[in-house]
């Protein structure tokens, strides 16, 4: 049973993903720390810029990448900034946007984590 060291992210996605290649999923996890900042960059950029359609566009794109990680809560908040954006409501994007910093922070944090410590999950009869 994995430990519940993990509450932002579901890191056994990814190294299913990888079908248990530890160093691909420690490979993937790094190319996740890289670009997920310079993405929300650019959300905030367009958030601050009024520009609905990059806003949906680049939640769009983060939103795939924290999937692929498992940051469930993330992605979904994800999938409502994008929905919003993408129907002008920027209003709307504004009000979730103390949640997306804050999930954000915790998804950055459990995959710098998960790089180093997370092994897999158990081998039955281990």
């Amino acid at each position: 049973m994995m430990p519940a060291r993990y509450q932002a992210i579901a890191p056994e996605v990814l190294m299913q993903a990888v079908a248990g290649d530890l160093a691909s999923f420690r490979s993937l996890s790094q190319v996740y720390l890289g670009i997920a900042p310079p993405a929300l960059a650019r959300m905030r950029a367009a958030r601050a810029a009024g520009d609905a359609r990059a806003l949906a566009h680049e939640s769009h794109a983060l939103k795939g990448s924290a999937v692929l990680v498992g940051a469930h809560a993330l992605s979904a908040l994800l999938q409502r900034i994008e929905l919003q954006a993408g129907a002008g409501a920027l209003d709307a994007c504004v009000a979730l946007w103390p949640e997306l910093e804050r999930q954000f922070g915790l998804v950055m944090d459990e995959v710098s984590d998960s790089v180093v410590h997370y092994l897999g999950a158990p081998r039955e009869g281990a």
